[in-house]
């Protein structure tokens, strides 16, 4: 009797200990380029902060787009995913990611009022929270404050207007040891200011905007740069993008969000420069911009079976402990609007008062998340490339250009 009693005791005791071996292993997939960030954040910050629980990188070095999309489809998704704003309603279409609102209303660390309504509002769709903003970026003007010394002409600034700013780069403008800005034909940096100009998204029978005067106005503004040789763009002087131009000192200016600075950082560090909100298109009045953003979202099955883990590891990679590190490490934007009032940003340092003017353009009246719906971006922009390229070419009129934009866009929404 006495060794079936101790004979079953070491069962008990060896499942026991079986049992506490067993960990819970919950994947985190996002972008590859993110790997050095995210094994580093993942070290620091989650490695035995939840007993039990070890959470693998998965980095993805195909279109992120098709993963995601092939996953949750087939039920495969990892336990979390990146969702980007410009693809996200179309994920949460699919009813394959979990809306998050039950998990952060028990939250003891992370509540809703704590993010930039912005962000929030970015995830939101049809009422319901489905990815939590891992770190953002908005359009900014960079300048560089030697060139516009050695010509005597005023930074750019919060109170520039479409007009001023113009005045600015005709002065600054000196080629060809640099030129006044450096802008491609490029939908993502014309489209905020066509917002701002007062152009729709579409117009109210759903038909494309781009024939409206306030379009055409902003591709005019736009494009004048060029047409008036007081501008080029990367092609022009052999670079692959503005940003290549602006760190290799040939352009006073170029329009850019925060993930210029890391190659300024590694290339031209003691590059003196400084960072403005987008003109305004009139005294006092509005200004567009592009939120761009990424966040952590959760399948409804996640294969670890664990939601409630899973949403502990969202948690900690949005903490403020977190989101200080990133900001401090200089590789993104965190999405906590308390972290504007980081000592980060006290510093005299160009990039910290880079960062913090990106930070506060996101907040500005005018910021519209870098989404295109049920449009498709590729509808949207492509006519919009198409129709800046022949502006800037001279091969057409903006008149005829944004026209002929417009018909292509009501050719792809299926309208005449």
């Amino acid at each position: 009797m006495r060794r079936i009693l101790l004979s079953v005791l070491l069962v008990v005791l060896v499942c026991s200990v079986g049992l506490a071996q067993e960990k819970v292993i919950i994947t985190l997939a996002g972008h590859s380029v993110d790997t050095p960030l995210m094994q580093d954040v993942l070290a620091r910050f989650v490695v035995g902060k939840i007993p039990g629980v070890e959470v693998v990188w998965e980095p993805i070095t195909e279109d992120y787009f098709a993963f995601a999309m092939r996953t949750l489809a087939a039920g495969t998704a990892p336990d979390i995913l990146y969702l980007d704003v410009y693809w996200a309603r179309e994920g949460a279409e699919t009813g394959a990611l979990a809306p998050l609102d039950q998990y952060i209303a028990q939250s003891k660390i992370l509540h809703k009022e704590d993010l930039i309504p912005v962000l929030l509002d970015a995830f939101t769709f049809d009422g319901n929270l489905y990815a939590i903003s891992k770190d953002f970026n908005s359009l900014v003007i960079y300048y560089n404050k030697d060139m516009f010394d050695a010509k005597g002409v005023p930074y750019p600034s919060a109170d520039d207007t479409w007009l001023t700013f113009l005045e600015k780069i005709a002065r600054v403008h000196n080629p060809p040891e640099w030129y006044g800005i450096c802008l491609n034909a490029d939908a993502a940096r014309f489209l905020p200011f066509a917002f701002a100009a007062g152009m729709p998204f579409l117009k109210e029978d759903g038909s494309a905007p781009f024939d409206l005067a306030a379009a055409k106005y902003a591709a005019d503004w736009f494009t004048i740069f060029q047409r008036l040789g007081i501008g080029v763009t990367s092609a022009d002087i052999g670079f692959g993008w503005p940003g290549a131009a602006f760190v290799a000192e040939k352009a006073a200016v170029v329009i850019e969000g925060g993930w210029l600075m890391p190659p300024i950082r590694g290339e031209n560090p003691t590059l003196n420069f400084g960072a403005a909100f987008l003109p305004e298109v009139w005294q006092g009045g509005p200004r567009g911009n592009y939120l761009f953003t990424v966040g952590y979202a959760m399948p409804v099955n996640p294969p670890s079976g664990r939601p409630d883990l899973v949403f502990k590891v969202i948690e900690i990679l949005t903490s403020p402990e977190v989101q200080e590190y990133i900001l401090k490490s200089g590789h993104a934007i965190p999405s906590r609007k308390a972290l504007l009032g980081s000592p980060f940003f006290q510093q005299v340092d160009p990039f910290a008062q880079a960062t913090k003017t990106v930070f506060e353009a996101t907040a500005l009246p005018g910021t519209v998340p870098f989404a295109f719906g049920a449009v498709g971006g590729g509808n949207y922009m492509t006519p919009v490339v198409e129709a800046l390229t022949l502006i800037m070419q001279g091969e057409a009129t903006v008149e005829e250009a944004m026209n002929a934009a417009a018909a292509k866009l009501n050719l792809a929404l299926g309208l005449k």
